[in-house]
């Protein structure tokens, strides 16, 4: 995926807009029943997804794998239910945790999946810099 860095920073600031604006909805109407939603737009949703966006920009090399596509769906639709699922643990009095479960383990398959990148894409173009540069 060749922007697949671009994608993760527009992800990213979509859910930072719609965090933002929950937030001012939140302190403008003292609904604090919604502050679990906003953290998580913020932290799985911004955070989490500008990490990841910045990664690829920093190590191109991780772009060229067939899992950075895999990788940015995992963080993507795990991030995405993390914040329904949020929003159904809090309507539901904490009584339904299917949602946010099965997404929190998308985005932990989505993390270990970067992990794996970052390690194994990193290491495999400094070995080759290295190589070529041994050869002058």
């Amino acid at each position: 995926m060749a922007h697949i860095d671009r994608a993760f920073v527009g992800m990213a600031l979509v859910w930072l807009m719609l965090g933002m604006v929950l937030g001012l909805w939140i302190g403008w109407t003292h609904s604090t029943e919604y502050l679990s939603v906003h953290t998580t737009m913020l932290l799985p949703g911004f955070v989490m997804l500008a990490v990841y966006g910045v990664l690829y920009r920093l190590w191109p090399e991780m772009k060229n794998s067939g899992l950075a596509k895999a990788q940015f769906w995992l963080a993507s639709l795990g991030a995405f239910g993390q914040v329904a699922g949020a929003y159904q643990f809090m309507r539901s009095g904490g009584d339904d945790m299917m949602l946010i479960a099965g997404s929190s383990v998308m985005a932990i398959l989505g993390g270990l999946l970067m992990t794996w990148l970052f390690w194994h894409k990193s290491a495999e173009h400094k070995s080759h810099s290295t190589h070529a540069h041994a050869a002058y």
